[in-house]
């Protein structure tokens, strides 16, 4: 008989070609495209996500990056919300690079449509970013389509995407930076100070997409690095000179190029101190969020949605078996390692087993706890350990098919010579179906946290919106609805005006009492008013001292007008407050009211339904 063939040896993968590359693009893209198929259903930027006020804040920060570049204005500090103090943009979650590539869109067809663009792009970049990468480490092009398909459309950018998060979902630097930590620190070829440029500008970067996800990939990086050095041994510092050059070269260029930016961050114009949501430990994983699709804890479910963390057991004991087959392969052996390594640090500065379980002290406690460091939410390391978690599986797919394929070959050659040609053929598709069966059984369950397609609702404005857009430019707004709870679409009404007016509220982090962190603006007696209307505490009969406050704080410290949106909670019982205190206002209509300011005057009737009229909004004072 004939010996069987033994499984061929991993050659060093081939430069990708194009059709491959571009047949995956399609494909992501199509993917993205499926899972926000609500959000096009009646047109390009007509609809947004639902649930929570942040995807109306990203169709803002959408808007702003051109609208300040247009005005000549800072692009870091913008005084159109919370007008007249305004907000540090660095130091929020902005993305003031996706919002520059984004500026035709947003110019185009508006901010509404970009978000609608945003967020199919997101995901399809994300996995096609990984795709290309992974080809580097992997010579099967759908092993690395798969890695793809687990970075860009797993749990972690799956449930944040579902509120938009551009700073936490366009996260196509990530694999760059891997193909780079591992160009520096192993193969070490090429010019380091070429190289090192390289580093420094993915760094600048990934600062003005999240600077918390960058915080995040330093640490990560650190410890990569350290257990790269480890496995090394006694030859820890081979080549440590070639890293160092490249490192060094890197850190320079980030340094220089954001100097200006990080000190703009930590003590600029409106910076801030602390968490704003106070203690972060609630904000990380569980032992049983890497297992159970809905393990994680309250505080995650709250700020992402959903298990971001979760990579299942079929993942988990796919990689595990891989390094048990295959232990000699440096690289599964890494990308192993740094999954365990990365979900020990989502595990945050304290243990969670369970929801609900018992707590301990974390091995992250110490790192954790550096001050600047101590406001990220820890889960999402989760964003890291996903993305080495697609490496590891895209190694094991190849493996698999080059394992298949041997035995495959073995049993070809021995084969009678007059079947050979059909057995060839038959044994052709056993590698695919292998590695394919253990794809889909991997990432199958992956995609039960996803929640796809994901809910939306439309933003029209209403005509009392667009009446605003008539006032001067430049007008200071108090808005009712202001952003609250899941409702943000003024946000996205501002934007979509061109920041033709600005607000006293809004919806981002500003320096509070003692400069920490909050998202509540300075409290003032109509901004009062207005939070009992919208929690249901606003009662009649109006007393005379509440009317009458209301009538001289109403217009203080430069505000044009005031408007209220119906139907809203609480709407119709303050436009009566309102009525009451400032008399008719200056346009009304079944969408809400609008006063001005003494003296002032409104151009023109707006839309359907309203006109500048002295009607009364509602039922009396």
């Amino acid at each position: 008989m004939t010996a069987p063939a033994s499984p061929p040896a991993r050659t060093r993968p081939e430069r990708p070609g194009a059709a491959p590359t571009l047949l995956a693009a399609l494909v992501y893209l199509g993917a993205g495209t499926l899972v926000w198929w609500h959000l096009w259903g009646g047109g390009i930027g007509s609809s947004l996500a639902s649930g929570s006020l942040d995807p109306a804040q990203d169709v803002w920060w959408l808007a702003w990056v051109p609208h300040a570049l247009g005005q000549g204005l800072d692009p870091f500090l913008t005084r159109a919300m919370y007008h007249p103090h305004g907000v540090n943009v660095v130091a929020n979650t902005s993305f003031l690079l996706w919002g520059l590539l984004l500026s035709p869109v947003t110019v185009l067809a508006g901010p509404s449509a970009s978000f609608s663009v945003s967020v199919v792009l997101a995901p399809a970049l994300d996995a096609l970013a990984a795709f290309v990468v992974l080809r580097r480490f992997v010579r099967w092009a759908p092993a690395a389509f798969a890695g793809g398909l687990l970075f860009g459309f797993g749990p972690f950018v799956a449930t944040d995407l579902r509120y938009g998060h551009l700073n936490l979902t366009v996260l196509v630097l990530l694999p760059l930076g891997l193909l780079l930590f591992d160009r520096a620190l192993v193969r070490r070829h090429g010019s380091p100070w070429r190289l090192g440029v390289g580093i420094g500008l993915v760094v600048v970067g990934q600062f003005f997409l999240s600077v918390e996800v960058l915080a995040l990939g330093v640490i990560v990086a650190a410890v990569a690095m350290a257990v790269v050095l480890a496995a090394r041994g006694r030859r820890w510092h081979q080549g440590l000179g070639y890293t160092t050059r490249a490192l060094g070269a890197g850190v320079a260029v980030a340094a220089a190029l954001l100097a200006y930016p990080t000190w703009w961050y930590v003590a600029g114009p409106r910076h801030f101190t602390g968490a704003v949501w106070g203690d972060m430990s609630g904000y990380s994983a569980s032992l049983a969020s890497f297992v159970q699709p809905h393990g994680e804890l309250a505080g995650v479910q709250f700020v992402s949605g959903g298990n971001g963390d979760y990579l299942g057991p079929v993942l988990l004991l796919v990689l595990a078996a891989g390094v048990a087959l295959w232990r000699a392969d440096r690289v599964l052996r890494f990308a192993a390692a740094m999954v365990v390594l990365c979900g020990l640090l989502a595990l945050g500065p304290v243990l969670h087993v369970g929801p609900r379980g018992p707590r301990s002290a974390s091995v992250a406690w110490p790192l954790l706890h550096l001050p600047l460091l101590s406001s990220v939410a820890a889960s999402r390391f989760g964003a890291y350990a996903e993305l080495f978690a697609a490496l590891g599986l895209a190694v094991v797919l190849d493996h698999l098919r080059d394992t298949a394929q041997g035995r495959a070959g073995a049993r070809t050659a021995s084969a009678p010579a007059r079947a050979g040609g059909r057995l060839r053929r038959a044994d052709t598709a056993v590698p695919v179906l292998v590695a394919g069966a253990v794809a889909l059984a991997a990432l199958v369950p992956v995609g039960v946290v996803a929640g796809w397609p994901y809910r939306t609702h439309r933003i029209d404005e209403p005509p009392v919106v667009q009446a605003l857009a008539r006032l001067p430019d430049g007008t200071m707004v108090r808005e009712y609805p202001f952003a609250e709870g899941t409702d943000g679409d003024g946000e996205a009404w501002q934007a979509e005006a061109g920041m033709r007016y600005l607000v006293v509220e809004g919806y981002a982090i500003v320096p509070g009492a003692g400069g920490h962190a909050t998202i509540a603006g300075p409290a003032d007696p109509v901004g009062i008013v207005f939070a009992a209307a919208s929690l249901g505490r606003l009662g009649r009969p109006f007393g005379a001292s509440l009317v009458a406050s209301v009538r001289v704080h109403a217009f203080e410290d430069g505000v044009g007008a005031v408007a209220v949106v119906v139907p809203s909670r609480g709407g119709q019982l303050l436009g009566d407050l309102l009525h009451a205190a400032l008399g008719p206002p200056a346009w009304a209509g079944p969408s809400g009211w609008l006063w001005r300011a003494p003296g002032a005057t409104l151009s023109g009737a707006v839309g359907t339904g309203g006109a500048p009229c002295c009607a009364a909004p509602g039922g009396g004072g």
